[in-house]
This record gives structure tokens, sequence and C-alpha cells, in this order.
């Protein structure tokens, strides 16, 4: 059943009026009258909807149930994420974080990162890839994405006092993840495609950050987040 999320309040029988998702729904996906949909917000809460009327401006929903799944993971991991080199990246990230249950996304310029422009538009298609990357998984919780022009001097603005940071570099030692079993708040860094400069190495360990590697092999940027996020998230 398709699963939508949604920025307004939901009741028991309701109308959608909003041009872009009645257009998704009549003209992309085409439901039909007696066809039922999922509906979710900000609450944790999804409610099953049967779709009653159909007009080109709208669409009249039932209300059949409401649930509270318990589908968000119970250990909070961010990833602080050095901007990659191409879009397509980003939007890996983005969408495979989303569905192993990452809560927020910080992307920002390294010493290293190739100079690519995100605009307004792309940011908005980014979203809209986390949007439907949670719709598509079963997540109740959207992410919070933001971007960085720059790795600030003081980095502990940008990160709450109680959340453990771990710094991925090839260059450390290698430990286990169960090491880490207990920390149930985290922030991962990921380093972009050449790697951490020394000025930022000592800049987060001038801060506390804790630099690690987990195994031997060399993992891609958009990958490394993603494969060590899960691993710390179902430990």
């Amino acid at each position: 059943m398709q699963r939508f999320f949604v920025t307004f309040p939901l009741q028991i029988d309701m109308s959608i009026t909003d041009a872009d998702m009645v257009h998704q729904l009549t003209r992309v996906l085409r439901v039909q009258v007696g066809e039922n949909i999922i509906m979710f917000s900000w609450d944790g809460s999804e409610t099953e909807y049967t779709i009653i009327w159909i007009d080109k401006k709208s669409i009249q929903l039932r209300g059949q149930s409401q649930k509270f799944p318990n589908t968000e993971p119970k250990k909070k991991i961010h990833i602080y994420q050095a901007m990659p080199n191409k879009y397509e990246k980003i939007e890996y990230i983005l969408q495979k974080g989303v569905e192993i249950g990452i809560t927020k996304f910080v992307f920002f310029r390294s010493d290293r990162s190739q100079k690519l422009l995100v605009t307004p538009a792309k940011i908005e298609r980014f979203e809209n890839i986390a949007r439907e990357a949670l719709e598509q998984c079963g997540g109740m919780v959207m992410p919070e994405i933001r971007w960085l022009e720059k790795l600030p001097d003081n980095i502990w603005e940008t990160i709450d006092q109680d959340c453990s940071s771990i710094v991925l570099d090839t260059l450390w030692e290698t430990v286990r993840l169960s090491e880490w079993n207990d920390v149930q708040y985290m922030s991962l860094w990921v380093w972009p495609e050449w790697g951490w400069s020394e000025q930022e190495r000592w800049k987060m360990l001038d801060n506390g950050f804790i630099f690690a590697r987990f195994g031997e092999r060399v993992l891609r940027t958009e990958t490394a987040g993603i494969v060590i996020g899960f691993g710390f998230i179902n430990w």
C-alpha cells in the first residue's frame, strides 16, 4: 500500500487539495475510488484512508485505522558527510541513510572536496529523495538535512554536547564495532574522496573527536557512513 509523508495535520475524514499531491495520485499513480492509501506526519502515527471521491482539484478520503509503528531505531546516528564529487553520491547517501534510520545529515565542504554547486533546486530534489525513501522503507521520522559551506573552526557548534563524535579515517587504528555497543547517540564524520587534510585532522583532534578505522578495506565516501551507521544501529 502506498505511503505518503505530509506536513499538514491528519484528520479522520479529509480532503487533499495540494496540487502536487493530487497530480501524483491521479496522474502518476492513477488511483481509483475504493483504493486505500497510508498517510503519516510528524507525530509518529500513520493513518490508512479509503479514497471515496476524486475530481480535478481534490481527493476525498475516509479514515479507516490509525497506528503507531515501531520502526525507528533505538540508537540515534547522525552523518556528517564531506561533500562528494557527484550529485548522484549525495542522492545515494540520503536514500540509503534514510532507509537504515539515520536521523540527521550534515553536508559540508572539506579541504579536499570538489567544488560541487548545491543550488536551491538541487536541495529540493535531495529532500524529495529523502522523503520518498522514508515513505518506501516504513520509517516515521523525516531526518534533518543541513548544508554547511565549510567545516567551522569550532566544530562543537554544529553538534550536541552529549553526542559521541567518531571520525572515519583509513590512516587510523582498526577497531571493532562491538567496542561502541553501549553508545546510543553518535555522529559519524565521513571523509571526501581524497581523505582528510592534516589541518582537518588536527582541528577534529583538538575538539576531542575520536578517530577510528573499522575493517581493513577502504570504503567509498558514499558507502562508508551507511555501512558503519547500519552496523552501529543494529549491533
